[in-house]
């Protein structure tokens, strides 16, 4: 049994499948922490996969002696791996932060809202960029979609993992 589970049997043992804190439910947090251990294992989607390929080469340069190549190729790794990660991080911290808007202020959200309250705060303004941000946030289980394609909004699942 992993230590999701675990948690979540004493968390639905204790409150049962109503509200733990706030308006989240068992099933809500550990869905919500789940996504999170997962973010972690890797710093950005295909590190390992980056990683594993350093390794390939390495192996293959060194092998035929020409260990002058080692540094270019670890340079090179060097400035993938830090773009990846500013790049993954700012993207990751730009969908918590509208998470976190969506969750204290409820309601509607459309690619407008989201722009708006990005004016106020400060984010990035772009039309793309916030109607991507909500879809990423549907596609992960934090959002529902409705609405026609010209009409579309989203709200906050509040029945996560039970469909």
């Amino acid at each position: 049994m992993s230590a999701l589970d675990s948690l979540h049997r004493a968390l639905t043992q204790a409150y049962g499948t109503g509200v733990v804190i706030g308006d989240e439910t068992a099933e809500d947090l550990l869905t919500a922490a789940g996504t999170e251990f997962q973010m972690d294992a890797q710093a950005y989607p295909g590190e390992l996969d980056m990683l594993r390929g350093l390794i390939a080469t390495l192996h293959v340069v060194t092998a035929h002696g020409d260990l002058t190549d080692v540094a270019k190729v670890l340079a090179e790794h060097k400035a993938d791996d830090t773009q990846a990660r500013a790049e993954t991080s700012s993207h990751e911290r730009r969908l918590r932060q509208l998470l976190a808007a969506i969750r204290l202020h409820r309601g509607a959200w459309t690619s407008k809202r989201t722009q708006e309250w990005r004016r106020f705060t400060g984010g990035p303004t772009q039309r793309g960029t916030a109607s991507h941000d909500l879809t990423e946030l549907t596609r992960r289980g934090h959002l529902q979609q409705h609405g026609p394609t010209d009409g579309r909004f989203y709200t906050l699942n509040t029945h996560r993992g039970t469909s």
